[in-house]
């Protein structure tokens, strides 16, 4: 179970989103302008709205240049008022201290050697941002204006720029990326003709055939891109309907099979009456399969069962007596070897020294290894029942949709097929939840099942009637049960019982005398020893603070990618 358990935990690291850092922003918008000049150099002004929801102390613009390049004269301004800037390296810090409020931060460099100019045209080829960004923008726009009116234009834009850009009437291009995720490559590209740029020098070879290849190849992109689309758009829906349909009757089929042995339990329980189940199976390993995990408070019941049996005499509430150490469940040889011999002595054992033993942190390792052993133990008692399904051909094609639906669903993301994508994803996080948790019943364990839960039913009741008909040993059995499901009814239930109590001394002779002719099948008969029973109530507390003290002394565990042209590129922040 701790295995599905870190497993759905980790799905649900990787699937939530989480945040990290000590400023709470957003960058709601990016206006950026850049002004080419007939010598090459190009005048930035960047507008970033930032959206502040904690302290801070001001702005990150990281502007990597492309090889060759430069960034000069950097400012920032608030409303025309200039700000500070401080620079490390690629970044500009811009402080500005502020709590929770909209800011608009101007800003403005020079760009040197940032253009080449070529026989058939002048290109401006930069990456305002890159990978390195790990800020979302909310809406980007990129703005490159020409020197002066130009009419024979060329530009692409790449990754998140693809397909954003207009050329205006006077040359001016505008790439409108809106929202850019971090992490995000987005070049842009402009090329003008080389008049306009009179005070650059040319190098000899053209570069517009290249520009014309990379819009040709991003034209065939796309248009793959699309007949691709379609092809995954119908497969997948085919496999997901397939897959849908697999899981529907894996489904049909279960629960088909659930309410068969439901009805036939039913019909068995009805035919017999009311009684008590008797089963092979010790008490506290019914409990390990009504409750699915074995507690520390699950071995009050243990314990009581060890008194039900005749091994253990308890002598007041919170003593009690080793008196037959001959049991023949190794859970329960490790049970009293833990509680008299390790925590107890002499044979006896009292619920001061568990809690007074577990509060000692010295303690903790050694009664955390024999409670393990015992629960390993209990465990492989009730293993050995076979009352699960065996579901492994169901869990193999419903691995399978799975790791299929886990592929469609990239498929789909990068095709941007969002519909189906739902669908698959819903029908993969069925599948795997399904082949991880789908453990049903089989026959004996749905029989095993209904009949305990009638019984928990008719404690809350306190039918009279069923009550007085129960052997002594029969409600002593009861009582430990409702001790290991920590039954509501629990108390009121002891004080019925505290009325047969009398009826023990009567049965004492006449059941040590059963107990010693049939010691080797001591817990498979109602073979009760004798003595008094005090309250279960405080017995259950006790083991319940133990736990807790247990709980309390448990030890605790205490490359950069880039891109953009040339190198260069960058991102924002804050601080």
């Amino acid at each position: 179970m701790k295995w599905k358990l870190l497993l759905v935990a980790l799905l649900a690291f990787l699937v939530l989103p989480t945040t990290a850092g000590a400023v709470d922003f957003s960058i709601s918008g990016v206006k950026i302008n850049a002004q080419l000049e007939a010598d090459g150099t190009v005048q930035v002004r960047e507008q970033h709205t930032y959206d502040f929801d904690s302290e801070f102390n001001g702005i990150i613009r990281e502007i990597q240049p492309k090889r060759g390049a430069s960034i000069d004269d950097f400012t920032a301004s608030e409303k025309g008022k200039q700000l500070e800037v401080e620079k490390r390296g690629a970044e500009y810090r811009v402080h500005r201290k502020g709590d929770s409020e909209v800011i608009v931060f101007d800003l403005q460099y020079t760009i040197r050697n940032g253009m080449e100019k070529y026989n058939d045209g002048a290109q401006f080829h930069w990456p305002f941002f890159d990978r390195r960004n790990e800020t979302d923008y909310g809406n980007m726009t990129i703005t490159v204006v020409p020197p002066s009116k130009a009419s024979d234009v060329m530009f692409i834009g790449y990754d998140s720029a693809e397909e954003t850009g207009e050329v205006q009437a006077d040359g001016t291009v505008v790439f409108s990326l809106g929202e850019v995720h971090a992490g995000d490559n987005g070049d842009i590209r402009v090329i003008y003709e080389p008049s306009l740029f009179s005070a650059m020098i040319a190098v000899d070879r053209d570069i517009r055939p290249t520009v014309k290849e990379d819009q040709e190849m991003a034209a065939r992109l796309r248009q793959e891109f699309i007949e691709n689309r379609k092809i995954v758009g119908i497969v997948g829906n085919v496999s997901a309907a397939v897959g849908i349909l697999g899981v529907a009757l894996i489904g049909f089929f279960a629960n088909a099979r659930k309410k068969r042995y439901v009805q036939e339990a039913h019909y068995q329980m009805e035919s017999n009456g009311f009684y008590v189940p008797t089963n092979d199976m010790s008490l506290p390993a019914v409990l390990l399969f009504k409750k699915g995990v074995a507690s520390v408070e699950l071995m009050s019941a243990a314990l009581l069962d060890l008194v039900r049996k005749g091994h253990v005499k308890q002598l007041s509430d919170e003593e009690f007596e080793l008196v037959d150490a001959n049991v023949q469940l190794e859970h329960e040889k490790q049970l009293i070897q833990l509680l008299f011999f390790q925590i107890g002595h002499d044979q006896k054992f009292t619920l001061s020294e568990l809690k007074s033993y577990t509060k000692e942190q010295k303690n903790y390792e050694a009664f955390d290894n024999k409670f393990v052993m015992w629960k390993d133990l209990l465990k492989a008692e009730l293993n050995e029942y076979e009352l699960k399904v065996k579901t492994t051909k169901e869990r193999v094609i419903l691995s399978l949709i799975g790791v299929l639906g886990i592929g469609f669903a990239i498929a789909f993301i990068y095709y941007e097929l969002y519909v189906p994508l739902v669908i698959v994803g819903i029908l993969t996080l069925s599948a795997f939840g399904f082949a991880l948790f789908y453990s049903p019943y089989n026959d004996k364990g749905t029989l095993l099942k209904l009949e305990w839960e009638r019984v928990e039913r008719w404690m809350k009741e306190l039918d009279t009637k069923k009550w007085e008909g129960l052997s002594l040993d029969d409600r002593f059995r009861v009582l430990i049960y409702g001790v290991g499901v920590k039954h509501p009814e629990l108390d009121a239930y002891y004080q019925d019982f505290v009325s047969a109590q009398k009826l023990l001394d009567q049965h004492r002779i006449r059941n040590e005398e059963r107990h010693r002719q049939n010691a080797g099948d001591a817990q498979y008969e109602n073979a009760y020893y004798g003595g008094a029973v005090y309250n279960p109530v405080f017995l259950a507390g006790s083991f319940n603070q133990a736990s807790s003290n247990v709980s309390n002394n448990a030890p605790s565990s205490d490359s950069s990618s880039s891109g953009g042209t040339g190198g260069g590129g960058g991102g924002s922040g804050a601080f």
